[in-house]
């Protein structure tokens, strides 16, 4: 299990000395990063939201490949396997990216559910395209309170489950519909039609009630919610 903590400890005291990373040591964070995260899964909504600052979309994209070929669920804050388990070797790139365009369930070789899936990709494409080197100070364990709220601000993200949280109401899950597409995020294949809204506003009053369900129950993973639809 990954902690705010073990990355601190195991990851990043080593570089301590200085607030300016050279493009070495971000490599070497990034590749610590990715290394701890393959085959293990994020304690708590806090410390995903704590690595966020140190992820471009193209590095996630490395820590999904990575989380794939070890067969667990792309979202970080998952201990579960894919829902479909397919050998990754076993079809060519091409070949890939024609069943992810094509195949409607293609996230289920990836992710557990399509709540997972979801939830991955609000995260990926909250995430700064700016390279680790230039976030200046990233990566110190001792900051200000200042010094944390303006790095949050620039390279923070607010999670999926956090949002259908604050989202309860019929309004406010139109307006959430809204921005995901803006986002680029919406239902599989529904080219922004009235039964596709109506589906993406199905599966998300979904979402919410599991959650609150899960949260009454107080589970110790909020990442491990048993739906798949």
């Amino acid at each position: 299990m990954t902690t705010v903590g073990s990355v601190q400890e195991e990851i990043l005291k080593s570089f301590q000395k200085h607030k300016q990373l050279t493009v070495k040591e971000a490599e070497e964070i990034s590749l610590g990063l990715i290394d701890a995260l393959c085959d293990s899964y994020c304690q708590d909504e806090v410390t995903l939201q704590y690595l966020s600052m140190f992820f471009t979309p193209h590095m996630y994209q490395d820590l999904l490949d990575e989380r794939n070929l070890n067969k667990r669920c792309g979202y970080p804050m998952c201990n579960r396997s894919p829902e479909r388990i397919r050998d990754p070797f076993g079809v060519d790139d091409n070949t890939k990216k024609f069943l992810w365009e094509n195949n409607p369930y293609a996230y289920l070789s990836i992710y557990c559910s399509k709540f997972h899936f979801r939830c991955s990709q609000f995260f990926q494409v909250q995430l700064s395209d700016e390279s680790l080197f230039a976030r200046t100070g990233i990566h110190l364990v001792s900051q200000s309170i200042q010094e944390q709220e303006q790095l949050n601000e620039k390279y923070g993200v607010i999670l999926f489950e956090q949002l259908l949280r604050e989202k309860a109401s019929e309004n406010d899950m139109k307006s959430l519909i809204a921005g995901l597409r803006r986002l680029g995020i919406k239902n599989d294949n529904d080219n922004d039609t009235r039964n596709g809204e109506d589906q993406f506003e199905t599966d998300l009053s979904k979402w919410l009630s599991d959650i609150k369900i899960v949260e009454h129950q107080e589970p110790k993973l909020l990442g491990d919610l048993e739906n798949d639809g």
